[in-house]
């Protein structure tokens, strides 16, 4: 119990940011929520579909790109439901942040102590959360492993067409500049883009592996604190 109260303790005040301590638990909250959600916006507007057959040697590429910001995309939504789900567990775990291991537990106990019932407890629901959330991390590893293949993938492609990409990306600049005179109908005209074009996909492939790498860093960060914590209070409990 103590090594799942000890994750647990790292979960909010990770994602409080600039919130200061004398914030209340609802902010940091808001602010951690609202980041995960907006996150998930961008991935959905620029999206993820497939198959594309784009050309031949690069719509494996593209189609690993795509498949990799879906599947990151799934554990980003988990993640944002279990927060969901726990919402009493984080509010507990933010008010009490600056506590020692054994200042956390003699809170639980005391808080236990004065539950209903079972359901008001919450001990079993600091290790359900925990437990709820190990599912996520392993999956958010396997999806690094992939990331940082199709990342060095994404380098050699990339600079084998970087004329093309340059292009592109000279039109959507320009594009920019003349979408303030230009009307409704006639900027989507002007913006809509080709999705067979290879500079256009290339780019989108890119752009759908950096939003999975920022989405799966999130989630390591947490992850990482967490394996240090539980490793030092192994080292506690082995010095007895």
């Amino acid at each position: 119990m103590k090594k799942a109260i000890l994750s647990a303790l790292i979960f909010v005040p990770l994602f409080a940011g600039c919130v200061s301590t004398t914030d209340t638990s609802t902010s940091a909250n808001l602010d951690r929520n609202t980041a995960v959600a907006e996150l998930t916006t961008r991935m959905d507007t620029l999206g993820y579909f497939h198959p594309v057959a784009v050309q031949v040697g690069i719509d494996e590429f593209l189609n690993m790109s795509a498949i990799i910001l879906e599947r990151q995309r799934k554990v980003m939504g988990e993640y944002r439901t279990q927060t969901d789900n726990y919402r009493d567990v984080q509010a507990f775990l933010y008010a009490h942040q600056k506590s020692t291991p054994e200042q956390l537990q003699a809170a639980i106990e005391e808080f236990d102590a004065g539950a209903k019932n079972k359901d008001e407890e919450i001990g079993h629901k600091i290790a359900a959360y925990n437990l709820a959330n190990e599912g996520i991390y392993q999956q958010n590893v396997e999806l690094a492993t992939d990331l940082t293949v199709e990342i060095a993938k994404s380098a050699y492609i990339l600079s084998q067409h970087s004329t093309v990409i340059a292009k592109v990306t000279a039109l959507k600049m320009g594009g920019n500049l003349v979408s303030s005179w230009l009307s409704s109908d006639e900027e989507n005209a002007e913006q809509e883009e080709d999705p067979k074009d290879i500079g256009t996909a290339l780019i989108k492939a890119k752009d759908q592996l950096a939003l999975a790498l920022e989405a799966n860093e999130i989630i390591e960060l947490e992850q990482a604190t967490i394996t240090a914590i539980n490793e030092l209070q192994l080292e506690q409990e082995a010095k007895g």
